[in-house]
């Protein structure tokens, strides 16, 4: 199922916590081993939890941050919610993509849309790009990147970026600020060495 992150860190009038969404993921095992990007969890002192594509909730119990990559791990307990089945999706392999092949985004756009989805194709190939914003404290250079012009928002970020097999190609991660239809990914190959390690260490 395709997730969306939610954290209490925003707060109500009355001063509460107010959960909003922040993000998108999605699993990649029948452990409850999720993928997203490093920045959509980067408060520490955050509570996350996942509601999936069928509106079930899960808390986060685990969060994994690569020290390289702007890919993160979250590990929810699958056995919350007895009776559902989650469904992993199943990992492509981006070291053949194309210039003009078809993808498909799909996220939670402006952290209020679950499970948008926009097509379009891979625009580019081999990008380097800064992400992230000096004022907000945090900017990361990723190599290596696929572009696309598939519509990527804030909220989309950590959502798959899929093939016309339905095989995630590659990570949602940034949209640039100064054009239209630009938006980047990080190839699922630079995912699965992250995976290897994890597994290792």
């Amino acid at each position: 199922p395709f997730c969306s992150g939610s954290n209490a860190s925003r707060r109500a009038e009355d001063g509460s916590p107010r959960p909003q969404d922040i993000g998108s993921g999605f699993l990649i095992g029948s452990d409850g081993l999720i993928i997203t990007n490093k920045h959509v969890v980067s408060n520490t002192q955050g509570k996350f939890q996942i509601i999936t594509n069928k509106e079930k909730k899960y808390d986060v119990v685990k969060i994994y941050r690569d020290p390289l990559n702007d890919i993160a791990l979250l590990q929810i307990d699958p056995k919350q919610n007895a009776g559902d089945t989650l469904s992993p999706l199943e990992l492509g392999d981006s070291s053949a993509l194309q210039a003009g092949q078809y993808v498909i985004a799909i996220g939670t756009s402006l952290g209020q849309f679950r499970n948008s989805v926009t097509t379009g194709i891979i625009s580019g190939l081999g990008r380097g790009i800064t992400a992230g914003s000096p004022y907000e404290g945090s900017v990361e250079r990723l190599d290596n990147i696929i572009q696309t012009d598939a519509a990527i928002n804030p909220g989309n970020s950590g959502g798959p970026l899929l093939n016309s097999s339905g095989q995630v190609i590659g990570i949602n991660t940034a949209v640039s600020q100064r054009g239209q239809n630009i938006g980047f990914a990080i190839p699922i190959n630079v995912i699965k060495d992250s995976l290897n390690s994890f597994n290792k260490t």
